[in-house]
């Protein structure tokens, strides 16, 4: 087995999309000849998305403390003097985690001579972990860097203008960093294109889903016509209230889908729906909020829907074209139509359209009534569009795309 130390600030306990990448290298690489052995933050809990049911690879890991930054990420009120600290380390060291990223440095040169590792994957953001992988290649020269650009880096906040400073000043760090690496992986063929310098090789591996495929028994037509969106909302963006006004022309338009339809967000706090979106309230018996739930029950709920609800809520000039969420390879495995409302270009639309997974429209009351309102015409008429097949969901599985990784791997 070729020994690969991935470097991941976060790792379980925390949860959510922002371990996807590291969670399915860690469990799919030994299956093709690799052995990773796992770097990450350590302490009291270092990010206040916690998931006590993951099933965490077995693999040898190695925690540092992040020190205050786990008061930073902790769902209690944060100390004025540490978010003082970290917002100016973010400001003049590229991201809140840099300090960490020093002392992850120095443990990950112990584990390389120890374990004769060969290959360096550093999973990022934070960015500034890309800076680890910057000082290994030169004390290093013969191991192989990979820099894995899994999610964008500050483009949801650019409207901020204290993180539209942070990027300005971050990029041309960055762009250091990433200018040593052996190999930069995205998950998307323009993902980040201004952090990647011409003559460096550069691959693409979506994230994929990590569930089961559904069986063609698993949707079973109901009384109601479901609609079901999962997962939480972005802290930036549009809210989701174009969909329940569309949601609500329809019902108004159409009695009879007024009395079928269900709208059913999980994952969504009720209060969240309530406060971003006021027409919430006017549909108490259509619009229903669920609130977290497990993601066992996430799934269910994906392979029950009639239809999966898509929403795109990112701008486009703040990266929304070039954003994939977790929860659409998942509707993928579900093996449900999809219905998605965001940017024409977005990638997840051009994915959904070459793959026949479903119905692309524009973010917009008009067009998301109408599409509603046909798939409720075709529900009556059981003819609903399909979603992928098993052969089509299986090219989308974290499987499938650790073994694109590590072929990738092994030319190095």
């Amino acid at each position: 087995m070729k020994k690969v130390l991935l470097i991941s600030y976060y790792w379980p306990p925390a949860g959510g999309i922002v371990i996807r990448r590291a969670m399915t290298l860690a469990k799919y690489l030994p299956r093709h000849g690799f052995e990773p052995i796992v770097l990450c933050a350590g302490g009291e809990t270092p990010w206040m998305n916690l998931d006590t049911t993951a099933e965490i690879p077995d693999v040898q890991v190695h925690r540092i403390d992040a020190g205050d930054l786990n008061l930073l990420f902790s769902p209690e009120k944060t100390p004025i003097g540490v978010r003082i600290k970290t917002a100016t380390r973010a400001i003049f060291q590229s991201d809140y985690m840099a300090k960490w990223a020093d002392h992850a440095r120095a443990e990950a040169e112990k584990i390389i001579a120890r374990e004769n590792i060969g290959i360096v994957i550093i999973t990022s953001p934070p960015f500034s972990l890309q800076g680890i992988g910057n000082a290994l290649k030169k004390k290093f020269p013969s191991i192989k860097y990979v820099a894995d650009l899994r999610d964008l880096f500050y483009s949801f906040r650019r409207g901020n203008p204290i993180h539209a400073l942070r990027r300005i000043m971050a990029i041309p760090k960055a762009k250091s960093h990433l200018r040593n690496a052996d190999l930069i992986v995205k998950i998307w063929p323009e993902f980040e294109d201004s952090l990647v310098e011409s003559g460096i090789d550069a691959e693409t591996v979506l994230l994929g889903f990590d569930c089961e495929i559904a069986e063609d028994g698993d949707y079973v037509p109901g009384e109601e016509f479901r609609i079901i969106h999962t997962g939480s909302f972005p802290s930036t963006g549009q809210t989701a209230e174009f969909v329940l006004v569309a949601f609500d022309m329809a019902c108004n338009r159409n009695p009879l889908f007024a009395e079928k339809a269900r709208l059913i967000f999980a994952g969504a706090s009720p209060e969240y729906i309530a406060n971003k979106t006021p027409r919430f309230a006017e549909r108490p018996d259509n619009v229903i909020a669920l609130g977290h739930i497990p993601h066992s029950k996430a799934l269910e709920l994906q392979r029950g829907a009639d239809v999966n609800l898509l929403i795109s809520t990112i701008p486009k000039q703040l990266g929304g074209e070039v954003v994939i969420t977790g929860k659409f390879y998942e509707y993928v495995a579900s093996r449900r139509p999809i219905l998605a409302t965001c940017h024409k270009n977005n990638v997840a639309a051009n994915i959904i359209r070459q793959n026949n997974l479903g119905i692309v429209c524009p973010n917009s009351p008009d067009s998301i009534e109408l599409e509603l309102l046909n798939l409720f015409a075709r529900w009556q008429k059981g003819n609903l569009p399909e979603g992928a097949s098993k052969e089509t969901a299986e090219n989308f599985s974290s499987a499938k795309m650790i073994e694109k990784y590590a072929n990738i791997l092994e030319e190095l």
